[in-house]
């Protein structure tokens, strides 16, 4: 959220799964994992070998950085708010029923080589304390608390994507099809990221978000039409900024986010509605919502893309 990782879902991770307690289910156990003598811990290790390429992994898996005063205040403020979190969690999953949420969801807390906030695997979210203070500063900031609640809403709705994307055919391959996964996930987990900059407290768009719209849509479309035929390297560029970077700046989670967030302000029930069409279901969200003159180049991209399968070679 903030800037979380804009890993395609449906590529298959490495999974570390925990041992879990049987009174421990439905239930988030937080884990510092950074040593007394300043060291990353094995599960944040693993965290890291995962996202990092091997020089990057290597330059911080033996670097000793013990917590400063402020990465404790926003490890004490994410243990304050876990019980909370706990209370949320049977609405979140309510929208990708069947699925069940995990029993267990390790909350991992490290200072080292993370996002702010991102996802392992199927049971695990991340924290970066270093990451948390230097884009957000004193963690007692009033606005802090109700950020760091954002965050843990829109990891965990990964969590239960995860599940609900196991259950559905293995999705495209080609770079517009990972493009629409992203836009998928990434725009369900960042509705929940949005602050009151973005929605009124009737749940509508602000103009601040309407003026993001006019800015990212035109974006949006022209990306979209490059990725129809590119090859997968041009897909890895075009898409880099997909969902990462500068919130304001995610060319297609935010608009997915705010097209969400206008339907479901108009019609409770947006986001289930998304969920159940699948990554296809941005599509229509798109064309629902696009001006007529970006919804008939939307409607173009989709014909165009359908001819270049197999995509071309470059």
């Amino acid at each position: 959220m903030h800037r979380a990782s804009g890993v395609m879902l449906a590529i298959a991770a490495f999974v570390f799964v925990p041992a879990v307690d049987a009174q421990e289910a439905g239930r988030i156990r937080v884990i510092t994992d950074v040593t007394v003598e300043g060291l990353a811990g094995r599960r944040w290790l693993a965290m890291l070998r995962q996202r990092l390429p091997d020089s990057s992994y290597q330059a911080l898996a033996h670097l000793a950085r013990p917590l400063g005063d402020r990465e404790r205040r926003w490890e004490a403020l994410i243990r304050a708010r876990s019980e909370s979190w706990e209370h949320e969690i049977a609405g979140l999953a309510e929208t990708y029923a069947p699925v069940r949420a995990p029993d267990l969801a390790l909350v991992v807390l490290g200072n080292r080589g993370g996002e702010d906030a991102f996802v392992h695997d199927g049971t695990t979210i991340g924290f970066d304390l270093a990451a948390l203070n230097a884009s957000y500063g004193d963690p007692d900031e009033p606005e802090n608390l109700a950020r760091i609640d954002r965050f843990f809403r829109h990891e965990y709705v990964h969590l239960l994507q995860k599940a609900w994307l196991a259950r559905l055919p293995a999705p495209g391959a080609r770079p517009l099809d990972l493009a629409i996964m992203d836009m998928w996930s990434e725009g369900l987990g960042n509705y929940y990221s949005l602050s009151p900059r973005w929605r009124a407290p009737d749940g509508s768009l602000t103009s601040h978000a309407k003026a993001a719209l006019e800015r990212l849509e035109p974006r949006l479309v022209v990306r979209l039409a490059a990725l129809a035929c590119t090859s997968p390297a041009g897909g890895v560029r075009l898409a880099s900024d997909l969902s990462t970077g500068p919130f304001a700046e995610k060319w297609g989670a935010l608009p997915t986010a705010l097209w969400l967030a206008a339907e479901e302000a108009e019609s409770e029930g947006a986001l289930r509605r998304l969920v159940l069409a699948g990554p296809d279901g941005v599509w229509a969200l798109a064309e629902r919502r696009l001006a007529p003159a970006l919804r008939a180049v939307l409607m173009e991209i989709r014909a165009a893309a359908a001819r270049c399968d197999p995509p071309a070679r470059r």
